[in-house]
C-alpha cells in the first residue's frame, strides 16, 4: 500500500465517522447529565423522542460503498482498509441500532 493510498483510507474513514456521528446524534442527547437524565436509556424514556435514525441510516450507508468497490472490484485487498472498514461498521451499527435496543 502506497502512503497516498493510506492517507485516503485514514482521511475517508475520518470523514465518514464524522458523518456517522452527526447524523446520528439525537436531537435532545445533550440533556444528558441533568436531572434524572443519566444516559441514552433515560433520555428516551423521559423525553418525547423525534427519532429520525431512519434517514440518517439512509444518509450514511454510501459511505461505505468506496471501501466495498476497492475491497471487491478492484482486487486490492489490505489490512488497513479490512481494519477501518470493519471499525466503521461497527460503529455504525452501535450508533444506528444497538445503543437503543440494549436499554433494560
Amino acid at each position: 500500500m502506497t502512503w497516498k493510498s493510506f492517507v485516503l483510507n485514514i482521511v475517508w474513514g475520518l470523514i465518514s465517522l464524522a458523518f456517522i456521528v452527526m447524523f446520528s446524534t439525537q436531537d435532545k442527547e445533550w440533556f444528558i447529565g441533568e436531572g434524572d437524565i443519566n444516559n441514552i436509556c433515560d433520555l428516551m424514556t423521559y423525553i418525547e423522542n423525534d427519532d429520525i435514525s431512519d434517514v440518517g441510516i439512509i444518509i450514511t450507508l454510501p459511505f461505505f460503498i468506496p471501501y466495498i468497490y476497492a475491497i471487491v472490484r478492484r482486487k486490492q485487498r489490505n489490512l488497513w482498509q479490512y481494519f477501518i472498514i470493519a471499525a466503521l461498521l461497527s460503529y455504525w451499527i452501535w450508533r444506528f441500532i444497538f445503543r437503543y435496543q440494549l436499554c433494560f
